[in-house]
């Protein structure tokens, strides 16, 4: 008889094992990415183009933050299957503005200078990392509320190129944030903290963002008191105040009614000579009606846009500004270095062409995009 015995009577089989590794297990694969990118770029696996300049990524770590990313780099790598290394041309973005959206992509942080902020958002849009959308609109949105509104709106709108709201605009923010830009404006001209200065400073984008934003019609009613007010100081041409007028939205109203009010306003506004005297005032049963004022005049001077602080991104609230592999101070972005608190006094001027905005795009703006424009047949 065999007195071994049977596998039955041995009992249960023991469970798996699970081994867990440290905590920061994933921190040491994000290391190496860094290291490599920073130094020998020998597993870098794309090329972003900028003419005859070149940027060195891994694709795993763009693929991980951008999903329309990783869907560009998959079909690019299905019509070029032998080639090794994906070539991408970005020649239409800023190539600072890719090196800073990189750094954060790989450090978590980063500091981008303010006069920079619309090329910054443009590449920011483009390669859709969400995560660095939403905290540079909410830092644009503080720096809005610290008194410098007129800036963060003038640069948020600086690349548009039409109304807003329509198939074809160029903004990089989303009309959230852009409602909340208009509504920190109405707060700033309620509480009169909003010079006759700044009003002038405002571009012509901006007042077109201002009047098609998506607001309360009582709030509205204020800022296109204060747009009336831009058209006539800035002694703004006819055909421009009225394709600015042309863009007035009202929630309230039926598209019908708006079309009506449209032309009622541009009608009583131009010529821009007796701009000034045009006013909106809620009427009974918060009716919007066109009525008038004294006139009054005052100069038109040039004046210089001052400079907000840098805006310092990260993507962990608790985390240092600073990782392992970037020690130093204040050095170039795209080094992985740690960047110095920023000079709040520092200012500077920008050039922005304040009547600029356009109808329709022209071939420098479809080739920014990455468009080429279409001939018409002959």
């Amino acid at each position: 008889m065999n007195n071994f015995p049977s596998v039955h009577t041995i009992g249960q089989i023991p469970e798996d094992v699970t081994v867990f590794g440290d905590p920061n297990h994933f921190e040491a694969v994000a290391q190496f990415f860094r290291d490599d990118f920073l130094g020998p770029k020998r597993l870098c696996d794309v090329r972003l183009c900028f003419g005859t300049e070149v940027v060195l990524a891994h694709s795993p770590v763009l693929g991980a933050f951008s999903s329309f990313f990783a869907r560009k780099m998959e079909k690019e790598k299905e019509k070029n299957r032998n080639e090794k290394v994906l070539t991408v041309n970005l020649s239409f973005l800023k190539k600072e503005s890719v090196e800073h959206l990189l750094h954060f992509v790989y450090h978590g942080n980063v500091l981008l200078p303010f006069n920079c902020l619309q090329d910054d958002l443009e590449a920011i849009a483009y390669f859709g990392v969400g995560r660095m959308q939403e905290e540079v609109e909410k830092k644009l949105i503080e720096t809005a509320r610290d008194g410098k509104i007129v800036d963060v709106l003038n640069l948020v709108t600086f690349y548009l190129k039409t109304i807003p709201h329509s198939p074809s605009t160029i903004i990089s923010i989303t009309d959230e944030t852009i409602r909340d830009l208009v509504l920190v404006l109405h707060e700033t001209l309620v509480a009169n903290r909003l010079s006759y200065e700044d009003t002038l400073r405002m571009t012509t984008n901006t007042v077109v963002t201002i009047v098609s934003s998506r607001v309360d019609d009582v709030k509205k009613v204020d800022v296109i008191n204060m747009v009336l007010k831009w058209i006539y100081e800035r002694r703004v041409n006819n055909q421009k105040a009225a394709m600015i007028l042309g863009a007035l939205t009202f929630g309230s109203m039926t598209y019908t009614q708006l079309v009506q009010f449209r032309n009622s306003l541009i009608q009583t506004a131009i010529p821009v000579t007796v701009g000034r005297c045009v006013r909106l005032k809620r009427g009974p049963m918060d009716k919007i009606d066109i009525g008038f004022i004294a006139a009054e005049t005052s100069s038109c001077g040039s004046s210089t846009m001052t400079a907000a602080c840098p805006i310092v991104m990260s993507s962990d609230r608790t985390a240092p500004n600073i990782t392992s592999s970037s020690a130093g101070s204040r050095r170039s972005s795209h080094t992985g270095s740690e960047c110095a608190t920023p000079n709040l006094s520092v200012t500077c001027e920008f050039n922005y062409d304040d009547c600029a905005t356009a109808i329709s795009f022209d071939s420098d703006d479809l080739k920014r995009l990455g468009f080429k424009k279409k001939m018409p047949k002959k």
